[in-house]
């Protein structure tokens, strides 16, 4: 049985992935990041990310792009996007 995710409003949701990717260096450039649903149901991914905000003078790196993509995989298999 799959364990049940935690529901979250689309600005909580974004804050909990900013604190996430804050407890990580390779993330350090990014200031934002949008989710918006996907219209999905549990247990389908019911968010996606479409848009980062980032610092300018911090320049995007492979190994940020991997960090952040990681993280946010495994955001989705804990937290599902809530309407507003």
């Amino acid at each position: 049985m799959p364990t049940a995710r935690t529901k979250l409003k689309a600005a909580e949701l974004e804050a909990a992935i900013m604190k996430r990717l804050g407890e990580n260096p390779d993330c350090a450039g990014v200031t934002h990041v949008y989710v918006k649903a996907t219209g999905q149901e549990p247990p389908e991914e019911t968010w996606t990310h479409t848009l980062l905000s980032r610092r300018p003078n911090t320049p995007r790196t492979a190994r940020e792009t991997s960090t952040l993509h990681a993280v946010l995989n495994d955001m989705r298999k804990e937290f599902d996007l809530l309407p507003d």
